[in-house]
């Protein structure tokens, strides 16, 4: 069940929605009010340029334009020019602006230029109430970034209950960035039993992180069990980092999903010690028959790994039909 006991204690988390401010008149040139293109493309110009100088405009635009895309766009090219210098703009569009795509360029702006609130629950809040689901996830994103421990809870609840899966996926990437271990259980329910793959399969690379050594078993179970390649692949790349991993390196090689057998192929070539340069290895040696077999892999990709390695041996090769081989000659 994706309802946990635990989550009765986080509804009583403080969270507010957006109160909304109508936003004042646009910017006036030359006595003029400038239409909407004319100031879209002014604030691209500006952003094409790098133009610092008119960083004072810009906040302008994003606080008090009539349009939306405007105060978004500026809030954009605030971010893009990074400026820390108004914090309190960002929040306060964050919190009161009528347009979710101004909320969510104020929520990716805190994140990005590292604005720190001055209290969690101005990032928190939104998280737990915004109606707009993308808000949500970018306040997500945006408390992973700033790195404050005192969002655990509310991304916890966030992964566990969210209708959306953006969110309980980029809740799973922040708790990830906090290093929450206390997140252990709510991720294995989420990689177990969540509907969305992505949002099973960032839970797992969550896992990995945080709690490896615990999720051991719950990788070879998805491994084994799940039919979704995107999350067989976060479980087989965790169980490349357990302590039996050459193991594992071994089975992928001879599995029949290219991803799994390209990142098998690749664990196992970063794999090779080291050898003192221009000698390369004897042409009946494990590594170069190897790579030698995998230049007529069905995937391409595969094919070409094989070639460059070979070349970085010290091998030349040839084309063979739709495949390679090793020149010989």
């Amino acid at each position: 069940m994706r309802t946990l006991p635990v989550l009765a204690l986080f509804l009583a988390f403080p969270a507010a929605g957006p109160a909304f401010a109508a936003p004042g008149a646009p910017p006036v040139a030359g006595g003029e009010v400038a239409s909407l293109a004319e100031r879209l493309s002014g604030i691209e110009r500006i952003m094409w340029e790098r133009d610092a100088r008119s960083i004072p405009s810009l906040r302008t635009m994003a606080s008090k334009d009539a349009d939306g895309k405007v105060r978004a766009r500026a809030l954009g090219a605030l971010t893009l020019l990074r400026d820390t210098g108004a914090p309190a703009l960002y929040l306060e569009r964050l919190s009161s602006d009528p347009s979710p795509r101004v909320r969510r360029a104020a929520a990716d702006a805190i994140g990005t230029l590292g604005i720190q609130p001055d209290r969690i629950e101005r990032l928190s809040g939104p998280l737990h109430k915004d109606t707009d689901p993308m808000v949500r996830a970018e306040c997500a994103r945006a408390l992973g970034k700033l790195g404050s421990r005192a969002a655990v809870g509310t991304l916890m609840y966030a992964v566990a209950v969210d209708p959306s899966p953006e969110v309980r996926s980029l809740a799973a990437e922040a708790l990830f960035r906090l290093q929450a271990a206390e997140a252990g259980p709510i991720l294995t329910t989420s990689a177990l039993e969540d509907p969305s793959p992505t949002v099973r399969a960032q839970a797992v690379r969550a896992l990995a992180e945080i709690s490896p050594v615990s999720s051991r078993d719950l990788f070879e179970t998805l491994w084994r069990d799940t039919s979704d390649p995107g999350v067989r692949l976060e479980a087989y790349r965790a169980l490349l980092r357990s302590a039996d991993g050459s193991r594992w390196v071994e089975e992928g090689l001879g599995n029949a999903e290219v991803s799994i057998r390209f990142l098998a192929l690749r664990t196992w070539f970063s794999r090779i010690p080291a050898r003192p340069r221009g000698i390369r290895p004897p042409r009946s040696s494990a590594e170069v028959v190897r790579l030698g077999n995998f230049l007529k892999d069905p995937a391409r990709g595969i094919r070409e790994f094989s070639r460059q390695s070979l070349e970085k041996f010290g091998y030349k090769t040839r084309p063979d039909g739709f495949a390679y081989s090793i020149d010989d000659r």
